[in-house]
């Protein structure tokens, strides 16, 4: 048996700049009319910075769809179809922890929501992190802390599952792979 399906009809729901919406049919392997509904999205790019000093720098910020404030890597959507990964790292790096680094490497790439979304996360490391201060500039609806810890206190976070974030426990984990 084949395990592909064919798209008879795709609709477009729901657009806005941050993705958009579908619901298609679909012809099933056996030959059966299936829907599908899903969201189209350019894609994103996350980084895990490591300071000179080997501490990981996170985010906390509160996040709506699961009404409770995450601990994650800095990470963001890419603004245009195109857009390199690196370049949406490095933006976003600056943008939400005042950290830069020279030191960019690509760790991963991921598909996080496979059952309803299109969207791919590149994941780079940052090595070397410095804090420049004052470089901040977020979104203007976006409220993020920043907070620097050490590999062993994010691991225990991750264990006792304070962090719960998908695109942060993959990074820290192919780090320590890494290491």
């Amino acid at each position: 048996m084949k395990l592909t399906e064919k798209t008879l009809r795709s609709k477009l729901v729901y657009s806005n700049s941050f993705l958009d919406l579908y619901e298609d049919e679909v012809l099933l392997p056996n030959n059966k009319v299936s829907k599908r509904i899903y969201a189209k999205h350019l894609g994103a790019a996350a980084v895990l910075p490591i300071t000179k000093d080997n501490k990981v720098v996170l985010t906390k910020q509160y996040r709506y769809p699961i009404k409770s404030v995450s601990i994650e890597i800095p990470a963001g959507k890419k603004d245009f179809k195109g857009e390199l990964g690196i370049d949406c790292v490095k933006r976003e790096l600056e943008e939400e922890t005042n950290y830069t680094s020279d030191n960019l490497q690509f760790l991963l790439s991921t598909h996080n929501c496979v059952g309803y979304s299109n969207e791919a996360i590149e994941i780079y490391i940052a090595y070397d992190c410095i804090y420049e201060k004052g470089i901040r500039e977020s979104d203007e609806d976006e409220f993020i802390e920043t907070k620097v810890y050490e590999l062993e206190e994010v691991i225990k976070l991750i264990d006792t599952g304070v962090i719960t974030d998908a695109k942060t426990i993959i990074a820290v984990q192919a780090y320590l792979l890494k290491r």
